[in-house]
């Protein structure tokens, strides 16, 4: 009597076991990205970073990535860990976008140096981020007139210096499209100009906004510098 319980319970089990696995395989499955390792913010993911693996849709997180190619080759907005699913909103295409605002990437071994201008000295404010631009520092000394020795000369910072961001006055986001479409009371105005410099640059370009004003000049490809 007893054995032939054991084996009602052996049969039962092995049962539900069949049952399990068919119950898994016929369960529609979806796929989603995986990190396979930490990935810190504003870093290019690469495959060995990621894996494809298979869970139920019910268990997908909403707005997670569905395919390597998706993440591959994008930045990460913020730190992703590793075995947690992609969200594609943690993804950006420019690292620093969704941060920083950059519309471009800042290069290794360059800093982002913001230069204080107004749009009459930045070619009337017709930048935009990726733009190509040469620096012109003048000294404030020349620019007023003061007589001084020995007498100051206007210096050319750095030429093709890409431009990562615009802001305004107050270091908001400056928008040509806002500014011009009269939704605000007062349409935001052009205050610097955020560009990547050469790191070994920085004091150079640090010690010119202490006495000089700046002047941009921007570089039209496959023509000559255009200036405001």
């Amino acid at each position: 009597m007893r054995a032939r319980r054991t084996a009602y319970i052996v049969i039962f089990v092995i049962a539900c076991l069949i049952a399990g696995v068919l119950y898994y395989l016929q369960v529609p499955r979806a796929a989603v990205v995986r990190a396979t390792a930490d990935i810190p913010a504003m870093t290019q993911i690469t495959a060995d970073m990621v894996e494809l693996v298979k869970v139920a849709p019910v268990d997908m997180p909403t707005d997670a990535a569905q395919s390597t190619d998706q993440v591959v080759g994008q930045y990460a907005s913020m730190t992703i860990l590793a075995g947690q699913e992609i969200d594609t909103r943690a993804l950006e295409q420019t690292p620093g976008q969704q941060a920083f605002g950059f519309g471009a990437a800042l290069d290794h071994g360059f800093v982002a140096f913001a230069i204080p201008v107004d749009p009459s000295q930045a070619v009337g404010g017709a930048l935009s981020p990726g733009a190509k631009v040469t620096v012109v520092a003048v000294p404030n000394a020349l620019k007023n007139g003061v007589a001084v020795s020995p007498a100051p000369t206007t210096t050319v910072l750095g030429t093709n210096l890409t431009i990562l961001a615009l802001r305004t006055p107050d270091g908001q986001p400056f928008s040509r499209v806002q500014a011009g479409s009269g939704i605000a009371a007062v349409p935001p105005k052009l205050g610097s100009v955020v560009v990547a410099i050469p790191a070994d640059r920085l004091s150079d370009f640090a010690t010119a906004a202490l006495s000089s004003t700046f002047y941009l000049a921007l570089l039209v490809p496959g023509g000559n510098a255009s200036t405001s």
